[in-house]
């Protein structure tokens, strides 16, 4: 999953297209547009892509130190491959230590999830990428990482978005997605799809065109 930002850079979780040799978007029907370029962020779970197609972009809301315990968000994406969201709490702040190729401790935002729309169940898998938006459909975060068993999320922190986009010298543009509810996420979270202001990544052959 990714989240558009610019006219033509979206930035997604890194572990999502750190294993592909080619990225691609999914544009629809199956079809895939490719990414042209791929930048990976040292410092998080980040990876901003460079595609010819211009999705709807979407408003980062950059006032992470008002961030209230308790807010919520909503994860939109592509959990076990398909369209699926959640919404969760926000508990704080902690550090997620990751070991292996990047080794590193990064800043995320915790959240505790309070609910998804009928009929996924089960891990959150596939939903990485995807945006943590608040109410007022602002990005408030990019989902990295969940733990199932204490029915935690994690997103990536805007200062660490930003600090991806300063780094690779790019302007962060769009506007809020409607307003957010529990009871209108899963409608909302559809039309963001189709828009493709949400959309699938994935790894293509070699011979893409």
């Amino acid at each position: 999953v990714r989240v558009p930002v610019c006219r033509i850079d979206v930035v997604t979780a890194r572990h999502v297209v750190d294993a592909c040799e080619r990225v691609g978007l999914i544009v629809g029907h199956g079809a895939a547009t490719p990414v042209t370029d791929v930048k990976v962020a040292l410092f998080a779970d980040l990876a901003l892509l460079r595609t010819d197609r211009a999705p709807a972009a979407l408003a980062i809301d950059t006032s992470e130190r008002r961030f209230q315990v308790g807010q919520r968000a909503f994860h939109v994406g592509f959990p076990q491959g398909r369209p699926g969201e959640a919404y969760s709490r926000l508990i704080g702040r902690e550090t997620l230590v990751a070991t292996g190729r990047y080794e590193l401790e990064e800043p995320v935002l915790a959240w505790a999830e309070l609910g998804r729309t009928g009929g996924l169940r089960g891990s959150l898998a596939g939903i990485s990428g995807g945006p943590a938006l608040a109410a007022n459909g602002q990005v408030i975060g990019v989902t990295v990482a969940e733990s199932a068993r204490r029915g935690r999320i994690y997103t990536a922190a805007p200062s660490s978005i930003m600090r991806l986009l300063r780094v690779e010298q790019v302007e962060a543009t769009g506007t809020p997605a409607p307003r957010l509810t529990a009871d209108n996420y899963g409608q909302q979270s559809d039309d963001l799809r189709r828009e493709l202001a949400v959309a699938q990544v994935v790894c293509v052959a070699a011979d893409m065109q």
